[in-house]
């Protein structure tokens, strides 16, 4: 009975860090395919960022995935490789790597440990993004072998908003100063030459 009454009292516990860990995430999705000739799915958790929040200069890019459905059969020679990318509006993708963890969760191939649940947090740059909304889309994928592409899946747009400072006035040009200061001097030499005038 007490045994029962510890396990009841774990697995509550449980179930309220990971319900609390989730309602800090902006983002929870499932993307796919559990059937077919390359079954693979896997689950995002996104975390910023986040639609509530408008930002300005750098980004946090933060977010967890993890693998439900993956090869766990593989030959001698066979590895098996996550490869990650983030795309901003229609721009290039950009590759990243996850960052290592002390709660990383692996599965061994015959020549590689392939990790089952990254996480993924980085600053990126939007400084050049113009003011308003835009979209970033994340895309995993599975290599077997480093070459042979297995599984490749990018998730739906999620959209953050960008309000960057006004830039402030540009400098003047040289060319520009020249004409503001011989502008200047030729009022102040009409002032001198009223003001002369009007002496007596």
């Amino acid at each position: 009975m007490m045994l029962f009454m510890k396990a009841t009292v774990a697995l509550i516990l449980s179930l309220f860090f990971l319900i609390g860990g989730m309602a800090c995430a902006q983002n929870v999705s499932y993307y796919g395919r559990d059937s077919g000739v390359n079954p693979a799915a896997f689950t995002l958790v996104m975390y910023s960022p986040s639609n509530e929040t408008a930002y300005s200069g750098t980004m946090q890019l933060k977010f967890n995935i993890t693998w439900t459905t993956f090869p766990r059969i593989l030959g001698p020679e066979e590895s098996l490789d996550g490869v990650y990318a983030y795309r901003i509006d229609d721009n290039p993708p950009v590759n990243i790597a996850p960052n290592q963890t002390a709660s990383d969760r692996v599965y061994a191939t015959p020549t590689s440990n392939f990790t089952i649940n990254p996480s993924f947090s980085y600053l990126v740059n939007i400084a050049n993004l113009t003011n308003g909304y835009h979209e970033i889309v994340i895309t995993a994928s599975l290599y077997v072998h480093g070459d042979s592409l297995y599984f490749s899946e990018s998730t739906l747009p999620i959209v953050f908003s960008v309000q960057n400072p006004t830039p402030a006035s540009e400098a003047l040009s040289p060319s520009t100063l020249v004409a503001v200061v011989s502008l200047a001097s030729v009022a102040i030499l009409g002032m001198l030459i009223y003001f002369k005038r009007h002496k007596h």
